[in-house]
């Protein structure tokens, strides 16, 4: 899988005003569209997407061939040492081919490597499997959960009420120990 996406000249760069509109289409479904960004709802528009967007943070890009693969929010706390990376998702198109590993993996080495920062933290939803997978394989392990109510309409199974848990996960700096991504 590496030489596939060593093959596709991946880029990662800040978001452009042209991304918008094609980065609108990301979420498939409410689903996907809560575990992107829980505060927004269909439909999902240009207003909601500068929103999020315009959090102090870096939104950065994933694209090949000018082709938009991803999407994730970098959002850097200087007085803590730390960076909180958010609303990641990739083109649905695109799902399950190694991008959103590379993604993740060029982010947490600029935040370790580039920034020399001492954690990275992200959150999840339980029920959102294949990103706590993801998260997981790449060193992220929970530090904190709490209830949150997903929604009755965005969970096929109806289980406690939609009462689901929120994880927060960290990633500590490894490099000072030993361990560094292999980004070949």
């Amino acid at each position: 899988m590496k030489d596939k996406l060593n093959k596709q000249k991946l880029t990662l760069r800040v978001i452009k005003d042209s991304d918008l509109e094609k980065l609108l289409l990301f979420p498939k479904n409410t689903l996907e569209l809560f575990y992107f960004s829980p505060s927004a709802h269909t439909p999902f528009n240009l207003l909601q997407l500068k929103k999020i967007i315009n959090q102090p943070c870096e939104s950065i890009v994933l694209e090949s061939q000018q082709q938009l693969l991803g999407f994730a929010n970098f959002q850097l706390i200087k007085q803590q040492n730390i960076a909180f990376i958010g609303n990641l998702i990739i083109h649905p198109n695109k799902r399950k081919q190694g991008l959103g590993y590379y993604f993740l993996s060029h982010l947490i080495a600029k935040g370790f490597q580039e920034l020399q920062l001492k954690e990275i933290h992200l959150s999840c939803y339980q029920t959102n499997t294949n990103a706590l997978s993801l998260y997981k394989n790449l060193g992220f392990q929970a530090y904190a959960e709490e209830k949150c109510h997903i929604p009755d309409d965005l969970l096929k199974k109806q289980s406690q009420a939609n009462m689901q848990r929120l994880l927060h996960l960290k990633r500590i700096n490894q490099s000072l120990n030993a361990s560094a991504i292999d980004l070949n």
